[in-house]
């Protein structure tokens, strides 16, 4: 071929290559577009269904005994459950006595993970690149023979048994380097009971109102002929002296599980005017509506002062921290 041949050829393909390069940046730009405006559709979309867990026109608040509120200003400790809209800023508030006997329960969860064949075979190579075959037993290779026959024989055949047991006899046995691998963290519960005893009609109507309340959002709503629209989170606050009580688990926004009702444990009598009943047994079991990470609960490795009930990061969904309204905040 002629330098002149060659140099046209070798110009048209170099022409060729940076058209194709340019066709698959015009496309792979394209794809982009096209997905951030599906996402801004869907996200637009989503905005538009979005139903409102609590609809209430005005804050509500509820407590029980009558007193508490004096009680609470003399030190004694209580309990306050809040659930807020997600839109808008109303919220209700339920306020009783700290129950005794708070138990918060952190896991993880493990698995054992046999690395088996790779740590053997890459311990092996190690051995005959340092002092080759004086780094290799006859009882490696015979625990290699061991891996061949594990991986190439169907299990229970008769050559299978042959080498078992004559694996046996010999007592070889592979060394499986069995390691524990994490796997995830539990999601976290709490339980609480509280004892009402109403003392008078005011009482007995607050008591009634709070086990209602906590009834009708245990419940998800209807939002069409086959949509439900989600239970509202649970803020749970510990408070002392009249502030938030810092020696007292940050517990996160949770869902309320199960409710359990006993009226009258204890006695058959009403109250003479409504009917109401003298006792009102509630128990209460939330659960937390994610896996936490360290960072949910401390800013550093360095601190034990746990985090307020925000959560350190939303994995993404929305692209900052999460508050315990739902609504998000700049990460």
């Amino acid at each position: 071929m002629a330098w002149e041949d060659w140099k046209k050829a070798y110009e048209e393909r170099k022409a060729r290559k940076a058209k194709e390069r340019a066709e698959k940046a015009e496309a792979k730009k394209q794809e982009k577009e096209l997905t951030e405006k599906a996402k801004d559709y869907v996200d637009g979309k989503v905005e538009e269904v979005r139903q409102e867990r609590v609809s209430i026109d005005k804050s509500q608040s509820f407590h029980f005994p009558g007193d508490l509120a004096k009680l609470a200003d003399a030190g004694s400790p209580f309990i306050r459950f809040t659930i807020n809209q997600s839109k808008g800023t109303e919220k209700i508030s339920i306020y009783l006595h700290q129950p005794p006997g708070i138990q918060v329960t952190d896991g993880a969860n493990y698995a054992n993970f046999d690395m088996g064949i790779l740590k053997g075979g890459f311990s092996m190579a190690m051995n005959l690149a340092k002092g080759g075959s004086a780094g290799v037993s006859e009882a490696d290779i015979f625990a290699t023979a061991l891996i061949a026959k594990d991986k190439i024989l169907s299990p229970g055949g008769k050559i299978e048994s042959i080498t078992s047991a004559s694996a046996l006899k010999a007592g070889v046995a592979t060394n499986p380097y069995t390691r524990t691998a994490y796997e995830s963290t539990n999601i976290r519960g709490y339980s609480f009971g509280f004892k009402l005893v109403a003392s008078n009609s005011e009482e007995s109507a607050q008591a009634q109102a709070i086990e209602k309340t906590f009834r009708k959002f245990l419940y998800p709503k209807r939002a069409g002929a086959i949509a439900l629209v989600y239970p509202p989170l649970f803020t749970i606050e510990f408070y002392s002296a009249g502030q938030q009580n810092e020696f007292m688990p940050k517990i996160k926004p949770c869902y309320l599980t199960a409710l359990d009702t006993t009226v009258n444990e204890s006695t058959a009598a009403m109250h003479k005017d409504t009917g109401a009943p003298i006792e009102v047994n509630i128990g209460l079991t939330f659960q937390e509506e994610r896996t936490l990470v360290r960072q949910d609960l401390y800013d550093t490795d360095s601190s034990i002062v746990e985090r307020d009930s925000d959560y350190f990061y939303d994995g993404g969904d929305t692209g900052g921290l999460v508050s315990t309204d739902g609504k998000t905040g700049d990460a």
